[in-house]
């Protein structure tokens, strides 16, 4: 792991991960067995030694591994879609040496985001977001850092999703960059939610990558082997930061992987 004196300090790297539900009926040996896949998630996260890291799918029963990989330098933010510590939750982590938080929130992407618990439009189950404002101590400057996920949701949801999580984050950074990292369960640069996205001044960090890490894999491999030029369902989005490089990589543990879907790092500086 690398010290903060070997950082590049104006160097923002970041990691999201859809990290797959733990699902009880699954049993040891399973690709799916949630026993099996947590050590593989502490030990990329612990390699990845990421500033930001982004999590969506994340069950109560899940958190004890997440803190157990990132408790003692990044602090936890976000609490469960069904309140406080219940239900799906999707987490943002910022690293405490780097960050002080200035604000931070969450709201639901439906007709009432205000209204927890509320859902609209198609959506088949009521998703969040999660944001903060933060100072960056190493690097100066304030900007917004926002984790979201949109699968399970029909089109019309995923669009409008879209447009509340754009207004909201504007709102927020009031002049500042953004990153915002999740799984929007839309392919290809030319998806709904994308468009939306682009069109409130996002970057696609795949698509303006100075330097492509490994091979250009899809983001959803499914357990499978990844494919090269293969389906990308995950994204990292910035807005006023330049992106030095990209990666989508499926690290293995002893032969298992962490979640059916890929890990996405991306490295950014201020422009």
């Amino acid at each position: 792991m690398r010290t903060t004196e070997e950082r590049l300090p104006t160097a923002l790297r970041l990691l999201t991960q859809n990290i797959r539900q733990h699902r009880a009926e699954t049993r040891p040996g399973q690709s799916d067995h949630w026993g099996d896949r947590a050590p593989v998630l502490v030990d990329l996260l612990h390699a990845a030694d990421a500033d930001v890291v982004g999590t969506q799918e994340v069950l109560p029963s899940q958190i004890a591994t997440l803190d157990e990989a990132l408790g003692a330098t990044h602090l936890r933010l976000g609490f469960g879609r069904d309140g406080g510590g219940r239900g799906e939750h999707n987490l943002l982590f910022l690293r405490r040496e780097r960050f002080e938080v200035l604000d931070w929130d969450q709201f639901w992407l439906s007709e009432q985001p205000a209204l927890m618990g509320s859902v609209g439009w198609d959506a088949h189950c009521p998703r969040i977001a999660v944001w903060a404002r933060v100072r960056d101590l190493l690097a100066g400057g304030e900007l917004v850092l926002a984790v979201t996920h949109l699968d399970h949701a029909g089109h019309l949801a995923r669009e409008r999703g879209a447009g509340v999580i754009a207004q909201r984050l504007t709102e927020a950074a009031d002049g500042a960059p953004v990153v915002l990292m999740g799984d929007f369960n839309a392919a290809g640069g030319q998806s709904i939610p994308w468009r939306v996205l682009r069109d409130a001044g996002f970057e696609d960090a795949h698509e303006v990558a100075g330097v492509h890490e490994g091979e250009d894999i899809g983001t959803f491999p499914d357990y499978g082997p990844p494919a090269v030029g293969g389906e990308r369902i995950d994204w990292i989005l910035t807005r006023d930061l330049a992106v030095d490089s990209y990666a989508a990589s499926v690290p293995e543990l002893d032969g298992r992987v962490a979640s059916d879907h890929a890990t996405l790092t991306a490295t950014v500086t201020a422009r």
